[in-house]
């Protein structure tokens, strides 16, 4: 009886540390992917929290803004951990370090940082990569991203600046989404291309674009939308990683058959009638 209590206690320890191995490996574990999720989003006032290195961390974090901001680490054990945020890259949108870096990009709206689940932004798919007297990196596809950085030298005996420059971020919120065309946002709008008198049609432009490129006059005000001229329809083109274009289509020029006509010929979304698409 002693030697099968003795075999069934040596059973019920190898599995206790069966259970424990995981989190003693250094691995990253469904528990700290799970826990991530359950993160809320943080300001960045106290951080920003980094999942997924077997654990969670916490970070120092830099809001980046045309002003250039000393970049905050935290340290946790031997390491210093850093977070940039950047939200609202437009295509041409710059980070600017004063010191060549390496650093990580991860596609995210906001702290907490889970380098597991949020999708890692490589170089060449969504940026370019300068370095010189420090690192700038040029973005190619539009989105929200955090940076990480991690070093072994105290930052205090090499110092270093982050700043945005180039296209202007362009931040969207839910309320801006209800109504934006009539409700005048001035925070998605970019400018119109009014060609009216020509082609019959103006566009509203809403992304990274810095030119017309229907031919109209660049104008800094939204298309006119109080049916003077008639409004026929509006047509909705968004492409992925540019923006959005709203074709407004007036009569006399166009009726209700030809201005279709025109947005299909466009691969737009086109609604007939006096209401305006927005974004």
């Amino acid at each position: 009886m002693k030697t099968k209590s003795l075999l069934k206690y040596k059973i019920f320890i190898l599995f206790l540390i069966s259970l424990a191995l995981p989190f003693c490996s250094g691995e990253t574990t469904s528990l700290d992917r799970t826990s991530a999720l359950l993160l809320p989003k943080e300001s960045g006032e106290n951080g920003c929290t980094v999942a997924g290195l077997g654990g969670q961390l916490k970070a120092g974090y830099t809001g980046i803004t045309t002003s250039a901001k000393p970049v905050k680490f935290e340290k946790q054990n031997d390491t210093w951990y850093g977070v940039q945020q950047l939200a609202g890259a437009q295509i041409g949108t710059k980070i600017e370090y004063s010191k060549v870096l390496k650093p990580d990009l991860y596609v995210s709206t906001s702290c907490p940082l889970d380098l597991n689940l949020d999708t890692n932004a490589k170089e060449g798919e969504y940026y370019t990569k300068l370095d010189s007297k420090g690192t700038t990196l040029t973005f190619t596809k539009a989105g929200s991203f955090l940076v990480y950085l991690n070093q072994k030298e105290d930052p205090a005996s090499s110092p270093f600046t982050v700043l945005t420059s180039g296209t202007p971020v362009q931040s969207i919120s839910d309320s801006d989404l209800t109504d934006i065309l009539n409700g005048n946002s001035s925070k998605t709008f970019k400018f119109s291309c009014d060609d009216i008198t020509t082609n019959g049609r103006c566009q509203n432009y809403f992304g990274s674009f810095t030119s017309c490129l229907s031919g109209g006059t660049k104008q800094t005000s939204k298309c006119d939308e109080d049916g003077t001229p008639a409004i026929i329809g509006s047509c909705k083109l968004t492409q992925s990683g540019i923006g959005t274009i709203v074709t407004i289509l007036y009569g006399p020029t166009y009726n209700s058959t030809t201005a279709q006509t025109y947005c299909s010929g466009v691969s737009g979304t086109y609604v007939n009638g006096t209401a305006v698409q927005t974004p």
